[in-house]
C-alpha cells in the first residue's frame, strides 16, 4: 500500500513540473539545488560570456556542463527547453538572414556557420538561465546578491568615512544600504514572470478554442506585453509605498 502511495506521489510531482511554466523553480534536495546562489549566478555569467567570445570549444564545453548539471539537479536536459520556441523562430530567421548573399551562388558557408553559432549560443544562454531558475527561488538570489555587496561595500564605506569630508561622507551614507543586489535580483524575476504570465495566456486562449501557430503568437503577443507593462508599475508601485526610492 505503501509503494503505491509513494509511486502516485511521483507521478503527481511529475504531473506538476510537466504543467509548471518555463523558467519555473523545482523544489529538490539535490547538490546542485544546496549550491550556493551566488556561485550558481557566477557560473551562468561565465558561460554566457565565454559562448560568445570562444565561440565554438565553449559552446560545446557549455553545452555538456549543462547536461552534467542537469543530471545532478535530476531534470531532463530537454525540460530545459520548455518554452524555447520563440528563440528557436528567432534563431532560424538568423540563420537564413546570414546565409543569403546578394550574388550567386546565393548562399553563404560563412554566414551560415556564424549564424548557426549564434544560435546556438542563444540556445545554451537560454539552457543555462532555465537551470539556475529551476535550482534557485528568487529569495536565495536575492539574499545572495545582497550579501555579497555588502561585503564589497562596506571596506568602501568605512574609507569614505575615514576622510572626512561631507562629500564623502554623504557618499557612505547612500552606500551603506544596498540596492543593486534588489535591483539586479528585481530584474531576473522578470524572466520567469514572463513564462508564467504567457503560460496562463496561452492556457486561456486554447480554453477558448483558439488556433495555435502564428495566429496565436499575434494574439498573445500583445496581451503579455500589456500584462508585463501592468506587472512593472505594480512592483514600482509596492516599493514607493514601502519607502523605496527610485534616486540611487
Amino acid at each position: 500500500m505503501a509503494h503505491i502511495k509513494h509511486a502516485a506521489g511521483r507521478a503527481a510531482a511529475r504531473e506538476k513540473i510537466g504543467r509548471s511554466p518555463p523558467y519555473s523553480y523545482r523544489p529538490g534536495n539535490t547538490a546542485l539545488h544546496r549550491l550556493s546562489p551566488g556561485a550558481k549566478l557566477l557560473a551562468l555569467i561565465a558561460i554566457t560570456t565565454l559562448v560568445f567570445l570562444f565561440e565554438f570549444y565553449a559552446l560545446a564545453g557549455s553545452a555538456v556542463f549543462l547536461l552534467l548539471c542537469a543530471f545532478v539537479a535530476r531534470i531532463k536536459p530537454w525540460e530545459l527547453l520548455r518554452g524555447i520556441k520563440p528563440v528557436l523562430i528567432m534563431s532560424i530567421l538568423i540563420v537564413i538572414s546570414r546565409s543569403a548573399v546578394l550574388k550567386f551562388p546565393w548562399f553563404s558557408f560563412s554566414g551560415c556557420r556564424a549564424g548557426l553559432l549564434f544560435s546556438g549560443n542563444m540556445i545554451i544562454c537560454f539552457s543555462a538561465g532555465s537551470l539556475l531558475f529551476s535550482v534557485t527561488t528568487m529569495s536565495e538570489l536575492k539574499n545572495s546578491l545582497e550579501r555579497f555587496e555588502r561585503l564589497v561595500l562596506r571596506p568602501l564605506v568605512f574609507l569614505l568615512r575615514c576622510s572626512g569630508k561631507p562629500v564623502f561622507t554623504r557618499a557612505a551614507s547612500n552606500l551603506e544600504r544596498p540596492k543593486l543586489g534588489f535591483t539586479v535580483s528585481l530584474m531576473l524575476g522578470f524572466l520567469p514572470r514572463f513564462f508564467e504570465i504567457w503560460e496562463t495566456a496561452r492556457t486561456a486562449y486554447a480554453a477558448r478554442c483558439g488556433k495555435k501557430g502564428i495566429r496565436a503568437a499575434l494574439v498573445l503577443a500583445p496581451l503579455v506585453t500589456g500584462r508585463m507593462i501592468e506587472t512593472a508599475a505594480e512592483t514600482a508601485q509596492a516599493m514607493e509605498s514601502r519607502g523605496a526610492s527610485l534616486r540611487f
